[in-house]
């Protein structure tokens, strides 16, 4: 039984998943049409990224501009 990862660990998969998702156009698009963080958590876990929401929260605190959803400023576009 493997242990519980580890907050540092989890940022770091969440790190890696928006490196991939700016890589790849096609999952950069899926992840713009996410209606919500449940959307985006299974987007990840589709592709083997496995994080959770309190991940999400500490990503989108470095982010100022909450007028849109926050996942939308991993993209310079």
């Amino acid at each position: 039984m493997s242990s519980p990862l580890s907050e540092s660990q989890k940022d770091q998969i969440l790190r890696d998943f928006i490196e991939l998702a700016q890589k790849d156009s096609e999952l950069k698009e899926e992840i713009k049409s996410a209606r919500n963080q449940d959307d985006l958590i299974s987007i990840a876990e589709q592709k083997g990224y496995f994080f959770d929401s309190l991940t999400l929260l500490r990503k989108w605190s470095e982010h100022t501009d909450f007028s849109q959803p926050t996942w939308m400023g991993w993209f310079a576009d």
